[in-house]
């Protein structure tokens, strides 16, 4: 049978046509071999199914049934004429049972196959039914892109079909993908809508040939490569992987605050932080003095976050009152804090001018060291001793007369202090001796510090030049140090003394002094180590202690020096342990240019360990029990003149001294409205015994904002070795103790009651009014020997002294950069006696104003410091009622930051009207009282990197 041929309409067809015609005119007469060359000639110009049935009807007459199976497979393949199937479908089951059939797969398919060898020619491509004559064959494949195959010999049946599946290797190279700025991506090959073909890093087998690689990670974007793949080596790429990012505008009522996101340092507010990666971020603003604030950001790519402005809640937190943070209102004390903030905006040099303009203090410079009286309590010479100066908690006055060493010849500078804590009131119960009239504490940079490295240069009094460097470095959770090291040089001013008994005389040279300090802290977790020096070299020509006035050769070299380990564990939820050990030198020489010359030479050597357990068995109750001890081996004052006849030693004195003391305190939040804290301390002296210091306040809140503070206990003094033992050989003083004489020295001590309201109110502003009363007793004053002499000793008062004043203050916390504080005490400060005509302290005026103000000229870049003082005049001495004139000092800077450079600056003037205040000093000085400081100078320039 034979089928006709399709319709044709070119030349092509044609000539196939008659080649199909000519070819079934030769099968109809029997010639299938002439038949076969019309066929192939026929399909060879325009294939056709027809024409191959035709082909393999020629070979099934011809016999050639394996032939004809052949053809009859290749017109059935893709037929879709019903009759056409039919035909096909009949024919191949009219030849399968005389062939051998090897059905044969590839994979892939699509493979070119050969039997026994290629030369032969292809039989066709897989998936493909081989109808064989009877035998043994070998099948072999090809694919472009693939390795060839080839079978074993394979058995072809008559009548049977066998299966021959050959799988060929793939050819390929090896494409080696890396990833640059993330962890990893994914990898799409020529299709970037393609499942992924891996995940880099990773190795890719492809086809030999050129491919386009597509990356894709959350949060990312990156540009496609092209590679080359060649067979059988190996290819390298990389996935540049760039974060998609937006950004997030950052805004906060406080500018200067430390922005961070997902924990890294990004930026100050207010600020547009760029290249954020997108998705959820934590945004964290901090600023030292405030509660820090958090957010969570949605960043969107190529997109601006700008959530809500943050407003930073300031922190009014005092550690001194009762040695752990504590909110202000709950510390049992009056305080005052000195920021931050305050500190750069005047650029205090010393611890003196920091505190000038304090409600209640009263700052004196005899030029040979500034001291401060509390509330009244302060007389020329006692060089501070009754309060107490600390940093972080640590003493920091001396051991042979308890100077608190408040200028220069105590630090060089002030770059090392965060904040002033200033506490008002009795301190013994927590400090023992010497917080008679209050405690200073110097609080150090705090361990959040990011980490940096700086400097400052400036000069301060128009004469004083300084500098310093620091660094800070933190080594992981819990572990880092701060140290710096400053120096500081002065050639002195000029000054017109008002000598006594002769005409004014002025000297240069005074203040004159040079000097070094260096400080650190080191901690890891509870352990703390923390180091202090200081040391001065200052020319006194003020005629002090009896020498030639206007002779620079009258020096004063003071060194201080302390360290202090301090380990603070949390053994449980509610135990706190504080252990501390510390060791401390004090040396001062001192050089008099007087007839005769003289030197004398102080130096005191002693080591102090405390122990406190604080215990909360319940929230709102608070167990303190502690004890401490000092032990004072060495404490030595020597004194000799030189250069004259009678020269010789004069004072020659060793006398080590220690104590021992322990304390309890309760704290009790009674109520949501009220809090009690109390305690006593019992402190015993090798010098002079036992005595007992109790304290207590009771805090009320009694409306919203208002806070009322009812406070009252004792403080003490313990004698200074100086006053106990100094002596001139008998030249105008005697040893206040004579065991022979039955001489001796009590300590001072001081009873204290204190009310307070505080009420906060628009949020920034405070109004607050204080009233108290103490009651000094025994206050250890130089006066003449009871035996009639012309000898004077120190020796305890018979006559107690009496304090008593009131205070109000108005304060706007500083925010936005915008301060203000208006302060105002009235204090009378007089003997209980009717011998004196006039009962008034010495040096303790009863008026005192401050004034200090913070505005922004341009913000952040130019603030404006304002600070007034005013003073009522101050008693001179005991032996008449001459008073010094009032005094008013004004002062202005101009202070700002220019984060770009990392550099803060502070331009000003100290005392614009040129003032020319008088400060009483003692009998020792040729002078009744001695100026302060007229106009000066200030600059100081801070960098940090």
């Amino acid at each position: 049978m034979l089928l006709a041929a399709e319709g044709r309409a070119d030349g092509t067809a044609d000539e196939a046509d008659l080649q199909f015609r000519l070819g079934a005119a030769e099968f109809q007469r029997g010639s299938y071999e002439a038949a076969l060359e019309h066929f192939f000639v026929s399909n060879r110009l325009a294939p056709n199914r027809n024409v191959l049935f035709n082909i393999g009807s020629a070979f099934e007459h011809m016999k050639s049934y394996a032939d004809a199976h052949r053809y009859y497979t290749d017109a059935l393949d893709g037929e879709t004429d019903p009759q056409a199937v039919k035909a096909d479908e009949a024919a191949l089951a009219r030849i399968t049972p005389r062939v051998a059939v090897l059905d044969v797969a590839t994979d892939p398919p699509g493979a070119t196959l050969y039997l026994d060898r290629k030369s032969l020619g292809s039989v066709g491509s897989a998936p493909r039914l081989l109808a064989l004559p009877p035998g043994r064959y070998k099948v072999l494949a090809e694919l472009d892109g693939y390795e060839s195959a080839e079978s074993g010999e394979v058995e072809a049946r008559l009548g049977n079909s066998s299966h021959v599946e050959l799988s060929l290797k793939r050819i390929i190279g090896t494409v080696r993908i890396a990833v640059s700025g993330a962890l990893q991506a994914a990898v799409r090959v020529d299709d970037e809508r393609a499942a992924p073909r891996c995940t880099a890093p990773c190795d890719l087998a492809l086809a030999p040939g050129e491919h386009e690689l597509f990356f894709a990670a959350d949060g990312y974007r990156a540009p496609s490569r092209t590679v080359i793949v060649n067979a059988r080596a190996v290819t390298t790429a990389t996935a540049l992987m760039t974060p998609l990012t937006g950004s997030v505008l950052v805004e906060a009522d406080e500018p200067g605050a430390l922005i961070t996101v997902d924990g890294q340092p990004a930026g100050f507010t207010p600020s547009v932080i760029q290249n954020v990666r997108v998705g959820q971020r934590h945004v964290h603003v901090a600023l030292h003095g405030y509660l820090p604030a958090d957010l969570e950001v949605l960043v969107q790519a190529d997109k601006q976050a700008q959530p809500p402005p943050l407003k930073l809640e300031p922190v009014h937190e005092v550690e001194a009152v009762s040695r752990y943070k504590e909110d202000i209102d709950d510390a049992p004390s009056s305080v005052t804090i000195i920021t931050g903030e305050e500190l750069r905006a005047f650029a205090y040099p010393t611890i003196a001018e920091a505190l000038r303009g304090v409600r209640g203090f009263t700052i004196s410079n005899d030029r040979a060291y500034p001291s401060a009286s509390v509330r009244g309590l302060g007389q020329p010479e006692d060089y501070g001793n009754r309060l107490l100066v600390l940093s972080d908690g640590q003493s920091l006055n001396d051991d042979i007369d308890g100077s608190s060493h408040i200028g220069s010849d105590g630090r060089i500078d002030l770059g090392d202090v965060d904040r002033i804590e200033v506490v008002r009131g009795p301190g013994s119960l927590l400090y023992g001796a010497g917080a008679l009239s209050g405690v200073v504490n110097l609080v150090s940079r705090p361990r959040d510090e990011p980490d940096s490295a700086g400097g400052s240069i400036g000069v301060y009094d128009g004469a004083t030049v300084h500098a310093r460097a620091n660094f800070h470095k933190g080594f992981g959770e819990g572990r880092g140090m701060w140290a710096s090291v400053s120096g500081a040089q002065s050639n002195g001013q000029d000054l017109l003394v008002p000598l006594t008994g002769a005409a004014p005389a002025s000297t240069g040279g005074v203040d004159a002094f040079t000097g070094v300090n260096t400080a650190g802290r080191a901690w890891d977790g509870p352990l703390t180590l923390q180091w202090f020096f200081n040391r001065r070299n200052q020319s006194v020509p003020v005629g002090a202690y009896g020498t030639d006035f206007g002779d620079p050769g009258t020096k004063l070299l003071d060194t201080r020096s302390m360290a202090e380990l301090r380990y603070e564990p949390k053994l449980t939820d509610s135990l706190q342990l504080l252990l501390r050990g510390n060791a401390n030198r004090s040396v001062s020489s001192e050089e008099f240019q007087a007839t005769p010359y003289a030197t004398e030479r102080y130096e005191g050597i002693w080591y102090g360990a405390e122990a406190r357990l604080a215990w909360t068995p319940r929230p709102g109750l608070r167990l303190t029990a502690g004890g401490e001890g000092q032990v004072h081996p060495v404490v030595v004052m020597h004194g000799q003149t030189l250069y004259s006849a009678d020269a010789g030693s004069y004072l020659d004195v060793h006398a080590p001294y220690h104590f021992s003391a322990g304390y309890l305190i309760a704290d009790a939040t009674l109520a949501p409205w009220m809090k009690f804290s109390g305690g006593a301390r019992v402190d015993n002296y090798s010098t002079f015994g036992s005595i007992v210091v109790p304290r207590g306040a009771l805090i009320v809140r009694p409306v919203e904002g208002g806070t009322l503070k009812l406070m009252g206990g004792r403080a003490f003094r313990a004698p200074s070795v100086y006053e106990q033992n100094y002596n001139d050989g008998g030249q105008t003083q005697m040893p206040a103790v004579d065991p022979s004489r039955g001489l001796s020295l009590s300590p001072e001590s001081i009873w204290s009651g204190e009310v307070e309201y505080s009420q906060r109110f628009h949020t920034d502003w405070v109004a607050l009014v204080d009233g108290y009363l103490s009651r000094v007793q025994d206050i250890i004053a130089a006066g003449p020997d009871s035996d009639g002499s012309a000898l004077i000793r120190f020796q305890n008062s018979r006559t107690p002294v009496v304090l008593a004043g009131v205070e109000a203050e108005l304060r706007r916390e500083l925010r936005n950069q915008v301060m203000l504080s208006l302060s105002y005490g009235y204090q009378r400060a007089r003997y209980l006696t009717t011998q004196l005509a006039d009962t008034s302290l010495v040096n303790a005026p009863e008026h005192l104003a401050a004034f200090k103000a913070i505005v922004p000229i341009a913000p952040d870049i130019a603030l404006l410091g304002l600070r007034a003082t005013l003073e009522a005049p101050r008693r001179i001495d005991l032996a008449t009622s001459d008073n010094t004139g009032t005094s008013l000092i004004l002062d202005a800077t101009i202070s700002g930051t220019l984060r770009g450079l990392g550099t803060h600056y502070t331009a000003g003037v100290y005392n614009l009207a040129d003032q020319r205040v008088q400060v009483p000093v003692s009998s020792t000085f040729l002078s009744r009282t001695i100026p302060q400081n007229g106009r000066t100078l200030l600059f100081q320039l801070d960098g940090s990197f």
